[in-house]
This record gives structure tokens, sequence and C-alpha cells, in this order.
């Protein structure tokens, strides 16, 4: 079953695999959404050079590419810490449905859950390449800055009220609703519950994950408004 069939007939990609414990495919995902990441963060931190102190660092990443550093120097750290993120985000939402599940007394291992949630991820990765893209674009084309203040100016008229980068904030909402639905069945078929349970079992990390993408959106369309 290919990726297609995942975006075709998500229930058939689900059931189709139910013999499949392969980590493989689903750690390739989540791989591919940290390496996105780390490519944005990487750029922003060779831009800003040594313009940016170790207190300011973090904020201006942060507002800019979504990523938190302490540092420009801290480049490996923060390739680290980024793409731990993402498993760690694979792991718990894993965990979080599969204890839940135990309640419904669901049958299907821990590995086939962990297996299909990473499976799940495919959808966001079109709004983190976007917004990588757009990320890089901006700042490979950025200007030698010889002052915070300026690369603070900058990024805010720039980068933050990018069209572009705002397009991309402002469809994540769909594609997190996309990959929560996913969730769903991933859920359903790894720990064989009915629709009504794995709901149920992924409602936690489905609200935490639904809020923070609305969020994103509001602090968005709140600065380009100029309410925040």
């Amino acid at each position: 079953m290919s990726l297609r069939t995942l975006v075709t007939d998500p229930d058939g990609f689900f059931a189709a695999r139910r013999d499949d414990y392969s980590l493989a495919g689903p750690a390739a995902v989540v791989v591919a959404h940290a390496l996105l990441a780390l490519a944005g963060t990487v750029v922003i931190l060779q831009a800003v050079g040594d313009v940016v102190t170790a207190a300011d660092a973090a904020s201006i990443v942060y507002a800019s590419g979504g990523q938190r550093v302490s540092a420009p120097r801290d480049i490996v750290l923060a390739l680290w810490a980024t793409g731990g993120l993402y498993f760690a985000g694979w792991i718990a939402v894993a965990v979080v449905a599969y204890l839940v599940s135990l309640y419904f007394d669901g049958d299907g291992s821990f590995r086939r859950l962990l297996a299909f949630v990473g499976w799940t991820f495919v959808p966001t990765l079109a709004p983190t390449a976007v917004r990588a893209v757009v990320i890089a674009a901006m700042f490979l084309e950025a200007p030698d800055f010889a002052t915070e203040a300026a690369l603070q100016e900058w990024a805010q008229s720039e980068l933050t009220d990018h069209p572009a980068r705002f397009a991309a904030i402002a469809v994540r909402p769909l594609f997190t609703l996309w990959m929560v639905y996913l969730w769903v069945l991933a859920a359903e078929h790894a720990r064989e519950l009915t629709r009504r349970q794995a709901l149920v079992v992924v409602a936690l990390p489905a609200a935490f994950a639904t809020l923070n993408a609305v969020g994103t959106l509001a602090t968005a369309a709140g600065r380009a408004l100029g309410l925040f």
C-alpha cells in the first residue's frame, strides 16, 4: 500500500497493515519532519551569526522559525533538540492512545500502534515544508545585520508578516484535523477498537494538537492586524 492510499483510502491503508509492525516507514516520516525543521533552523542561525546574543536568540528564532535554540553557536545542540521534539511527539501520542485504550481492553501491540501513529504525520509534511522553504528563502536573501535591533526590525517587517508564511500557518489547522482523523483510524485498527472508542482514545492529544494549531493561527492573524 502506497502513501497515495493513505490519502485516498486511509481506512484501507491501515487495514492492509494490520500485520505490518515495521517502524522504518513511520520513522522516515517523522525524520522528514525533523529534517525540514532543522534545515530552517540552520539557515536562520547562519544568517543571524554572532549578532544575536544568547539571551535574545531564543525569542528571535522562535518568532521566525518556530524552533527554540539558546544561541547561534549552539547549532549542533539545536539540531538534536529539534529532531528530538518530533520523535517525542510521535511517542507521546502513541503512549497516551495505548494507555487509554487499555480501558476498552483493546487488542493489538504497542509496536503496531506506534507504527500506525507514525504514518499519520504524513499530512502535516505539506505545511511544514512550505514554512521551511519560506523561512530559508527569506533568510538566505537577508542583508547583513549590524545590530540586534536591525535584525528584530527586519524579522518583523519581512518575515513575520510574509504572505506565504501566513498562508502556511492558515492551512495548518486543516492539516492538523486531517492528522487527528488519521489518529482515530490508527487507534481503531492498531488496537482493534470501535470508531467511538478510538475517538475517546485520541481525544487528549487531538485536543492539544488542534488548540495549538488554532492558537498559532490566531496569534499570526493578530500580528497581521496589529492586535499584538
